[in-house]
């Protein structure tokens, strides 16, 4: 170590004092007054490595010697000040994240705000409803669908907006009757599946999107297509379907289609509960697969494993061999 101090730059300093939030990497205390240590001891070794930021009694504890050495080693400050920068890079990460998030709130507000205006001066009752179900602010949508449908917009337009609404019971059934008229002879088999949808009618619509989906691909339309197939997965008519073999499997109390429907849609309290409340009908029903599921729902590991070799022995393919040739 030098005789003559060199004294740490100002950049420098101004470095590690903003990366220790000018706060004791040590006793973390906020408001303390606080100095710029050197870990090694050596006064001109002012790299960045060799500096931390330590309150005065925490200072003083690298001085101090005892029976067994200083209370502050260099290696232990080091461990303190790397994981202290490391908590005020994360809070200084989240404090950006929350004025970021804050900003964009006060200018997604002021835009929802503008547009509301802009169409309530136009009297855009139906662009309002929408709006406002964008929000989903339901009091001030199902405010501006009444004050649409006060003007008659039309069929199309009545049945979107109590659809908007999860409402189609409040469609009247001429209107509901004329709109259906209006898809079938167009051949919109789409637009008539999400009618149907919307209707509460899931095997209606999932016939109209298979028609129009195979028309596309007949046409060679890969894109409509692909865009209402997209469309079935996306809408749950896929699980509708399940819920509505569930229902008819659980009216005639078939026990196997009503645990598959069930798996299907992932109704996992539901299905323990029906398989063990049967659990009699089971034992006695012989079904190794029934079994099976009863027995890795009481958590049977050994019946389960016994269960799946029984299946697994009376499961065959079928082989198929060719003809002989003729001579």
């Amino acid at each position: 170590m030098t005789g003559t101090r060199q004294p740490v730059g100002q950049s420098l300093a101004a470095y590690v004092l903003f990366s220790s939030d000018r706060t004791c990497c040590v006793c973390r205390e906020p408001g303390k007054d606080v100095q710029i240590h050197h870990i090694d001891g050596d006064r001109d070794n002012n790299t960045s490595s060799n500096l931390a930021v330590l309150c005065l009694g925490c200072h003083n504890a690298t001085l101090i010697q005892g029976g067994f050495g200083r209370k502050l080693d260099p290696d232990q400050i080091i461990l303190y000040r790397d994981d202290w920068h490391r908590i005020v890079l994360q809070q200084r990460s989240m404090r950006d994240s929350q004025e970021q998030s804050a900003s964009q709130d006060i200018n997604k507000m002021e835009v929802i705000t503008s547009v509301a205006e802009i169409y309530r001066e136009n009297e855009e009752y139906v662009l309002l409803a929408m709006h406002y179900h964008s929000m989903g602010n339901c009091d001030l949508r199902d405010k501006y669908i009444e004050l649409a449908i006060d003007e008659d917009p039309g069929d199309q337009i009545i049945c979107s907006l109590r659809a908007l609404q999860g409402r189609p019971e409040l469609i009247p059934p001429e209107v509901a009757k004329r709109r259906l008229e209006s898809l079938t002879s167009n051949e919109d088999w789409e637009q008539r599946a999400r009618f149907y949808d919307d209707l509460g009618k899931p095997v209606e619509a999932l016939k109209d999107y298979v028609r129009g989906i195979g028309e596309s691909l007949d046409q060679n339309s890969l894109f409509g297509a692909a865009y209402y197939l997209k469309e079935v997965v996306t809408s749950g008519l896929v699980n509708k379907l399940f819920t509505l073999a569930y229902e008819e499997a659980k009216a005639k109390n078939d026990l196997w289609w009503m645990t598959r429907a069930l798996e299907e849609l992932g109704w996992k309290d539901e299905l323990k509960s029906v398989v063990l409340k049967k659990a009699k009908e089971i034992e006695q029903s012989g079904n190794p697969h029934l079994l099976l599921l009863l027995a890795k729902l009481k958590g049977d590991n050994v019946q389960a494993v016994e269960l799946t070799k029984e299946i697994a022995r009376g499961t065959h393919l079928v082989r198929h061999t060719k003809a002989d040739p003729k001579p």
